[in-house]
């Protein structure tokens, strides 16, 4: 509750309830078949524990406490002088039943006085709650038994606030920081924690749930034997987007940089697009699309829970001078192509599909184009290396598109062995 009684000082009050949605019932039975069998009486223990306040907050008027360990509600009251003001504090939520539990919903609303009335946070203040490392509160987020996770609440008095944004007269407001759990189930997801570290079956859960769960740029190492002797040699894999802006949803656009996209940091073999020059089928047809999307080759290599969470994409490619439509085709591993590294900066006109493609965010974080493309340069055995992009060029009957050892865009006859860089979407 928020009582401002001027401009320089605000009381604020907010009350933190958490909302437990029991979805399992105690059972305590005695069954006999032929013996006797016991099933354990089940426990439902959802509950705030461990108040600490954060060094640097204002004093509180009202200390938030958890006296016990039944504690759902927690309410605290705070004085704010000036911009920059601000309250935080940690809370674990515990679960001490013997019930796997779930986030099914969690919501921070704002409301009048009453605790009744819903309406929009004021202009001049922030209200945040989060995990202790930042990351979101996301539903279906698994809480196991006798486990807890530790939040963080947070309210702060903006110090770039506008002073017309100010109330003119004392405002009460209650904040409500609602978490509805139930019973885990098979939809439930562990907290994602590093792309690194995280197994496949939780990062697939999570980015379901989530694309930006983990972090462009983010990396992790996988093991395969490429070269079908015996011996696993490690690869990098790299977070290139999750995101999925409107464009994504324009008829005929290319899905390769939509949504939850890994790609291999830095050329993993030395490969021709196709074995013998020919003039038509573009990627489609292509040497490099077989080997990678067949079972019997690149596919069956990859870690086997990898292989499980990547999903159908579909890919638009361009053609030569000879052809007349781009190519569609649906892969689980495709090739990147040149405005998804050098974004709109790429404007060359024998690519035929760059209005079908937007750039990756993480070469537009990485302030790619094809006047800055040292970024786009990758290695194979520790040296530049130029690597294959999937699209046709009409600059002739062919030539495919491709990035130069040193980042640049350029094209090559489709027969010449150059390196290849898959990529893939996880979901």
């Amino acid at each position: 509750m928020i009582r401002v009684k001027n401009k320089k000082t605000h009381v604020f009050m907010l009350i933190l309830l958490l909302i437990l949605g029991i979805g399992f019932a105690a059972l305590a039975a005695t069954l006999k078949i032929n013996g006797t069998i016991t099933i354990d009486s089940a426990k439902w223990d959802v509950h705030f524990e461990n108040v600490q306040i954060t060094e640097g907050s204002v004093t509180a008027t009202t200390v938030p406490t958890s006296d016990d360990a039944t504690t759902t509600e927690i309410t605290y009251a705070v004085n704010f002088t000036q911009p920059g003001d601000f309250y935080e504090f940690t809370v674990d939520i515990a679960n001490d039943g013997s019930i796997d539990a779930m986030v099914n919903l969690v919501t921070n609303k704002v409301y009048s006085s009453d605790g009744e009335t819903e309406r929009t946070l004021p202009t001049y203040l922030k209200s945040t709650v989060t995990y202790i490392d930042g990351v979101e509160i996301q539903p279906n987020q698994l809480l196991a038994k006798q486990t807890s996770e530790k939040i963080k609440v947070r309210v702060e008095f903006k110090s770039d606030v506008n002073p017309g944004d100010l109330p003119s007269s004392a405002d009460t407001i209650v904040f409500k920081f609602v978490g509805n759990f139930k019973q885990a189930d098979e939809n439930a997801c562990p907290k994602a924690t590093s792309f690194q570290d995280d197994s496949w079956e939780t990062i697939q859960c999570n980015v379901k749930q989530n694309t930006q769960s983990y972090a462009v740029g983010s990396t992790k190492n996988i093991e395969m034997d490429l070269d079908n002797d015996n011996t696993n040699e490690t690869y990098i894999l790299r977070v290139a987007n999750n995101t999925t802006p409107s464009e994504c949803s324009t008829q005929g656009f290319s899905q390769t940089a939509c949504g939850f996209v890994v790609e291999f940091k830095d050329v993993i073999l030395e490969q021709a697009m196709y074995s013998k020059i020919t003039s038509t089928g573009g990627w489609e047809s292509s040497d490099i699309r077989k080997y990678l999307n067949s079972e019997a080759a690149f596919i069956s290599k990859l870690p086997t829970k990898l292989k499980n969470s990547i999903i159908d994409t579909t890919v638009i490619s361009g053609h030569n001078n000879l052809e007349t439509s781009n190519f569609n085709t649906t892969d689980k591993i495709y090739l990147l192509d040149s405005v998804e590294i050098y974004g709109s900066s790429f404007i060359d006109s024998k690519h035929t599909a760059k209005e079908y493609e937007r750039q990756l965010d993480y070469y537009n974080e990485q302030g790619i184009s094809e006047r800055n493309y040292v970024g786009a340069a990758k290695k194979y055995q520790n040296r530049n290396n130029t690597w294959w992009l999937r699209s046709s060029s009409t600059d002739g009957e062919y030539y495919f598109f491709l990035v130069t050892s040193s980042g640049s865009s350029y094209n090559d006859t489709v027969n010449v062995e150059r390196g290849v860089s898959p990529a893939f979407r996880i979901g």
